[in-house]
């Protein structure tokens, strides 16, 4: 702290007294304020930064050791060192009753100038240290806050967002901050924050803007805003508007920004993938620089664990598309349509699934089913349930006891998990097109039939899947030709904060209104029961089957 930044109070009811001790200051270098009496002493503290205290114990309002007593006792003055100055303290119990009251030093007549000022000068290296101390542990309780926003988030641009407001954070400034993506579906976007009351600003990167900022931004230094690669940090040089997936701001072309910022870079490894950015005046010294290179190191380790996540993602969903059918197998008399869609984001994968088949006796049988969380695990189960239920559905066994027996075979292999199941077996069409089929359920959502412009969900229903509640009941429903069947899973229609009934019903209003091809009705149930209510956080599968008459194409 230099002198000609410091500011002082001396507070003495003698004018001559308190002339003399601020003109000695002065000549060190300091700002001095004058006080005569306690109140106005008081005042001057709660208005004006004061950096010390030169107080007389004898005022003629109030005794200098109350005041000081009451400056140590207030958290916004405690810091603040006190030095006592008095001409009758004569004997060690007044000067410690001093200092047991709060005061940092106490001086007696006659004072030398040159002490006076050294032990000014010692009080405010000390309460400096002390404050720059306090300082640096705050901003690394922020900078650990900051740090815990970058490792939850899920997406590119939610990690470019949160190191912008971790810089906003830590330095109580504006902040902005650039995370590149390796997928080039996703558009890189530059966050800035302004303040704390102002929202987010987005600003679009384009290709080659992206490979000028990463290939100038320096390891850790300032660049000029004026350079037109880094234009996009200066606040003067944006104009907001709204625009799709929150604000978004776009270039003023008639501004010129101005200034500097001070940048580190965000590496993944030797790459240098985005950089952290602050207003160059709140950069003053070597802890802001290295709070600046710790946030950009957390933002770093943040990229390499987002990445991993990814790159695990895209393995676990290519193994699970692998584990579905990739063709649906022609089944007599009736048309199928599946889709499924996994979650957005980074939410691990899940274990819905659906199969088709036809047994060695001729019956064809339709199953959709959830697994019981979102893991590489369940995608594996929900595998070995497929296929284990074929094997059991070819020895021949009724949809009940197929579920049985899966219930029990999911119960020994994986006792910490659960299922939900929906079996279709279909009998051998009439001439005419009807037929049959038997609804085994284990405690899945019912299938929703469709028949002559009314949509009812089936009456099936039984327990779970791996926790040998029983097997359920099945139903069998007589089809015709024109009638739909529709089976989804709960990532279609469950929503938080939502009722599943209500999602429920108008599910099937959408599908009983329809006169799309199956195809068609697919496409949109998929869209619209999924994507209008913002990010998946459940995948989802769907099977619509209709029932044709025999001269059906």
């Amino acid at each position: 702290m230099s002198p000609a930044s410091t500011t002082l109070l001396v507070c003495d009811d003698t004018a001559a007294k308190r002339y003399v001790i601020s003109s000695w200051l002065r000549r060190a270098g300091y700002e001095v304020i004058g006080a005569s009496s306690a109140a106005e002493a008081m005042r001057t503290v709660a208005t004006r930064s004061v950096d010390l205290v030169v107080l007389d114990v004898h005022l003629p309002d109030r005794s200098g050791l109350d005041v000081a007593m009451e400056l140590k006792s207030t958290a916004e003055t405690a810091a603040i060192p006190v030095v006592h100055i008095s001409a009758v303290a004569m004997e060690p119990e007044h000067r410690s009753a001093g200092l047991d009251r709060g005061a940092d030093a106490y001086l007696v007549d006659p004072i030398e100038p040159q002490e006076l000022v050294s032990t000014v000068g010692a009080l405010l290296r000390s309460s400096g240290a002390r404050r720059r101390a306090e300082s640096l542990a705050t901003r690394l309780g922020r900078l650990n806050r900051a740090a815990l926003r970058l490792n939850v988030a899920t997406t590119v641009p939610r990690l470019s967002d949160a190191a912008a407001a971790g810089v906003q954070l830590v330095f109580g400034g504006r902040g902005a901050a650039l995370v590149s993506s390796n997928d080039p579906a996703v558009p890189t976007q530059l966050m800035r924050r302004d303040d704390g009351l102002s929202p987010r600003h987005v600003v679009s990167v384009d290709p080659e803007t992206l490979r000028s900022m990463l290939a100038a931004v320096p390891e850790l230094g300032r660049v000029d805003l004026s350079d037109p690669t880094w234009s996009a940090l200066a606040g003067d040089a944006l104009a907001t508007g709204n625009g799709p997936g929150g604000l978004v701001t776009q270039r003023a072309p008639e501004t010129t920004p101005a200034g500097a910022c001070a940048v580190a870079a965000i590496r993944s490894g030797s790459e240098v993938v985005g950089f952290v950015a602050v207003d160059s005046a709140m950069v003053s010294d070597h802890d802001d620089e290295r709070m600046l290179a710790e946030l950009a190191q957390a933002a770093g380790v943040a990229v390499e664990n987002l990445r991993a996540m990814e790159a695990e993602h895209r393995t676990a969903l290519i193994l699970q598309r692998s584990l579905l059918p990739a063709i649906l197998p022609p089944l007599d008399g009736l048309q199928l349509v599946a889709r499924y869609r996994a979650a957005d984001g980074q939410s691990q994968i899940g274990g819905d699934f659906f199969d088709a088949f036809v047994t060695d006796q001729g019956t064809a049988h339709v199953v959709i089913g959830d697994v019981q969380g979102h893991s590489l695990e369940a995608a594996v189960l929900m595998a070995e349930l497929r296929y284990t239920l074929r094997a059991y559905a070819q020895d021949g066994h009724s949809p009940r006891d197929v579920l049985e027996r899966l219930d029990l075979t999911l119960h020994r292999s994986r006792p910490d998990m659960t299922a939900t199941l929906c079996l279709l077996a279909f009998g051998p069409p009439a001439p005419d097109g009807n037929r049959t089929v038997e609804v085994a359920n284990a405690g899945h959502l019912p299938p929703l039939l469709v028949r002559d412009g009314t949509g009812d969900y089936l009456d099936a229903s039984g327990p779970l899947l791996g926790g040998l509640l029983g097997a359920p009941e099945t139903l069998t429903v007589d089809l015709r030709p024109g009638d739909r069947l529709v089976l989804i899973t709960d990532g279609l229609v469950e929503r938080r904060g939502e009722d599943l009934g209500a999602n429920l019903d108008a599910f099937a209003a959408g599908v009983t209104a329809s006169v799309l091809t199956a195809e068609a009705l697919s496409d949109v149930l998929m869209a619209e029961h999924g994507r209008g209510h913002g990010p998946l956080d459940d995948d989802s599968a769907l099977v619509l089957i209709d029932v044709v008459a025999p001269d059906a194409p």
